[in-house]
This record gives C-alpha cells, sequence and structure tokens, in this order.
C-alpha cells in the first residue's frame, strides 16, 4: 500500500471518530439541560404550593376569633359590671328607671312606661328625669298653680303642674285601667328627678278617683323634688310604702325651699361643700348608695 493512501485512510478514520464524539457529547448534553430544567421547575411549583395553603389557614382562624371570642368577652364584661352595680333591691330599682330605654313621651316631654307583671301579681308606673330642655324649663316654673285632678284642685308649681296636665291623663287612664282589670295586684309607682313630681301627682289622682278607695303598695322616687304647696297633705296614710330618697349632696333634691315633700329618706354621705360640687354626678348615681336602712322593713 502507498504511503499516500494510508494517510488518506488515517484522516478519514480521524474524522470519523471526531464526528462521532462531538455527536455523543451534545446529545449528554441535552439530556442534562433537560434533566436540569425539570429540577429547576418542580421546586418552584411546590415551594408555590407550601406559600398559598398557610395563608388561606390564617385567614380563616381570624375571623372565627372576631365572631365568637370578641363577643363572648364582652358580655361576660357587661355581666361583671352590672353584677357590680346592683346589689340591692333599692339600687336595683333606680338602675331599672335610669336605663329603661323604652319610655312613651307625652304632652310637654313626659316620659313614662307602664308594666304588668304577671308573674309577680305587680303593676307599675315608672317617670323618667329631665331629659329635655323643654323639662329643665319647666323645673325652674316654680310658683304656684292650681291642678284639677278629675274636678279636684291640688296646689303644686306651675312647672309640674303644665307637665302633668299636657299629658291629658292619658298615662294615669292607661294606668287606672290596668289597676281595675287586675285588682288582686299591687299598685307600684316609681320615678326618679322631675319624674318624682310625676310619681306623686299620680298617687295623688289615683286617692281623689278612687275616693281614698285603693291603697297604693309602694311609693318610690329617687332624687326626690319638692312638690306640695299645701302644708297639711300628706300622701303617707294612702301608701302602704313610701320612700322618698334624697341624697344631701344632690343639689336638686334642695330646690323650692317653700314646698315641702311627705318624707324625707337620706341617703348617700353627710353633707359637704367639696361634695356638693359634684351635685350633677350625685343625683344620677344613686345605684351607688347605701339603702340598708330603709330596706330592712320590707315584706317578703
Amino acid at each position: 500500500m502507498k504511503s499516500s493512501d494510508l494517510k488518506l485512510k488515517t484522516i478519514v478514520f480521524i474524522l470519523f471518530l471526531t464526528s462521532v464524539f462531538v455527536f455523543v457529547s451534545c446529545k449528554t448534553t441535552d439530556t442534562v439541560t433537560e434533566e436540569s430544567e425539570i429540577l429547576l421547575e418542580e421546586p418552584q411549583e411546590e415551594v408555590a404550593e407550601e406559600i398559598e395553603i398557610p395563608e388561606q389557614e390564617e385567614v380563616e382562624v381570624i375571623e372565627e376569633i372576631d365572631e365568637t371570642e370578641i363577643e363572648e368577652a364582652v358580655s361576660e364584661e357587661t355581666a361583671i359590671e352590672e353584677e357590680q352595680i346592683i346589689r340591692s333591691r333599692e339600687q336595683a330599682l333606680f338602675y331599672t328607671i335610669k336605663y329603661t330605654r323604652d319610655y312613651s313621651k307625652i304632652g310637654y316631654d313626659l316620659d313614662y312606661k307602664i308594666t304588668v307583671d304577671d308573674e309577680a301579681k305587680e303593676i307599675i308606673i315608672l317617670y323618667e328625669e329631665s331629659e329635655s330642655d323643654e323639662d329643665w324649663k319647666n323645673n325652674c316654673y316654680v310658683w304656684p298653680w292650681p291642678l284639677k285632678l278629675d274636678g279636684k284642685t291640688i296646689w303644686t308649681t306651675y312647672g309640674y303642674a303644665k307637665i302633668y296636665k299636657s299629658s291629658q291623663d292619658i298615662p294615669f287612664n292607661e294606668f287606672y285601667r290596668c289597676i281595675e282589670e287586675h285588682p288582686d295586684y299591687k299598685i307600684i309607682i316609681r320615678g326618679w328627678s322631675l319624674g318624682s313630681a310625676m310619681a306623686k301627682i299620680t298617687a295623688r289622682h289615683l286617692c281623689i278617683r278612687t275616693n281614698g278607695a285603693v291603697q297604693i303598695d309602694e311609693l318610690t322616687t329617687f332624687g326626690d323634688v319638692k312638690c306640695w304647696l299645701n302644708p297639711f297633705y300628706s300622701l303617707k296614710n294612702q301608701c302602704k310604702r313610701i320612700r322618698e330618697y334624697v341624697n344631701s349632696n344632690d343639689l336638686v333634691t334642695w330646690c323650692i325651699p317653700f314646698y315641702r315633700r311627705d318624707v324625707k329618706n337620706k341617703v348617700g354621705d353627710n353633707f359637704s361643700i367639696k361634695r356638693a360640687c359634684k351635685s350633677e354626678y350625685h343625683h344620677t348615681h344613686y345605684e351607688e348608695c347605701d339603702f340598708s336602712k330603709w330596706e330592712d322593713d320590707l315584706d317578703d
């Protein structure tokens, strides 16, 4: 064989080996590249899925806390506050008058509520305190004025006569109708502040209409105001139990010096100028007073 032919064959063989090596290298590189892309893509999807799921679970937990645990905590706190306030029967009575929200309004802002309690067998009428500018104006009209109750004249202040007359006897007639329908039920009249005057006038109206034949089981007033001009008349004989509560540091109860009340049931601290400077607080917080002196004669 000629040397030139050998050289040619050698060159061809080398080229063949080179092409085979290049082909194998390319296939290997493609395989590695595809595997690398798969490895990179799969963890990213897994991480994305792992991030989304915990976020949804946290939102659901927060909603459950807002709807249940917070409401229960507020209810429990409110119950504790009420339990701390209401420690005795008279405190509970004042609390009821103070926080009743469904009073009916009539005339010159006369606020009242009538309840027939079939379980306790009681008919109760409540009168609220001064609630408007009109009320406070009438509180200041203290000159004597006649008020006709079923044709009989009584004397009180102009302001109290004006308010009671403006009701056109609608609250009283409703109250009296309940009494007629339930003759064996207890008759209870309660009021606070300006409402104490309305309560006492209602009691006197009942005595006039029944000619004294019906006894009032309970007449209870808080922050009691004086409303009688006649020095000889009293409701004590017409009421089985009468309480007109005053706090010495509640200056509202000092007003109208030329008028009188039937009884004076003192509660709270003794008078002091420092305490009297907070007269409004004492007038609106009778639920904090000690009534034990006046509760010991209650009939069960």
